[in-house]
């Protein structure tokens, strides 16, 4: 364990404090580029070390596939092959597993997979193959659909933030109802350049927005006016404070283009 000595004496205080720290449940706070994998090796290194845990009664989670291997290749720099025998799994792949292994509790479990990106983007193109020539999500580009990759990544998010095809098409028709009423006036006041005459036409019309009535949306899904107002709001104070309309075209172009 001369590895792990030398690993270990490079941790700050809280990090050896979170590593010695073995027995019950542990909340360790940190942000991006912290050493949280390096923390989480050395802890599970250190409950090899000091217990009689197998390693195959380690489980390490994580949200990537990189992550995973990069956790276990961590871990093996300290340990050996016993890495290996440590379960270093993404949140998904270890409850495909307990799907796998235990498909009598789960409803028709037996009978589904999780599609890898192929199968996405062979079932995806078999559908789009079946819609009319006119529907825009019909085109395509050197033979391939534009909007295929836009579609995999948006029910993507639809999954991940728990929504139904329906709360989405409810999302969709707001939205369509909020820039039906504010199109036709931030169309007039970005038609000519932008100059320093335009930071006053702004607060109008963010106040405008932000006093539409507020849309009966899915719960926890903020309304596009308020960001739409927000960001608007932002960009004239910014424009403001700094004497230009930097500000200005910026929120323009990531809005109105």
């Amino acid at each position: 364990m001369e590895k792990f000595k030398t690993r270990y004496n490079k941790l700050n205080s809280a990090q050896k404090e979170a590593v010695d720290t073995i027995d019950g449940p542990l909340l360790v706070v940190a942000g991006p580029g912290t050493g949280k994998t390096e923390l989480l090796s050395m802890r599970a290194a250190n409950i090899l070390r000091v217990t009689d845990t197998l390693p195959e009664n380690i489980l390490c989670l994580t949200f990537t596939d990189s992550g995973a291997n990069a956790m276990r290749a961590r871990l093996a720099s300290i340990i050996g092959t016993d890495a290996y025998k440590v379960a270093i799994q993404t949140f998904h792949s270890f409850g495909t597993e307990i799907i796998n292994h235990h498909s009598e509790y789960f409803y028709r479990g037996a009978d589904f997979s999780p599609a890898d990106e192929v199968a996405t983007y062979s079932i995806l193109t078999d559908i789009f193959e079946e819609l009319d020539y006119n529907n825009p999500l019909a085109s395509k580009m050197n033979g391939d659909f534009t909007h295929l990759r836009d579609t995999a990544q948006v029910i993507s998010e639809l999954k991940q933030a728990g929504l139904s095809s329906s709360e989405l098409l409810q999302i969709i028709d707001s939205n369509e109802k909020l820039l039906d009423a504010v199109e036709p006036e931030l169309a007039a006041i970005f038609a000519n350049r932008i100059s320093k005459t335009t930071i006053a036409l702004l607060p109008p019309i963010a106040n405008k927005i932000a006093e539409l009535p507020a849309p009966q949306l899915p719960p926890a899904i903020a309304p596009l006016a308020d960001a739409l107002a927000l960001s608007l709001a932002r960009a004239f104070d910014e424009a403001v404070a700094s004497g230009k309309t930097t500000p200005i075209t910026a929120w323009r172009n990531a809005w109105l283009e």
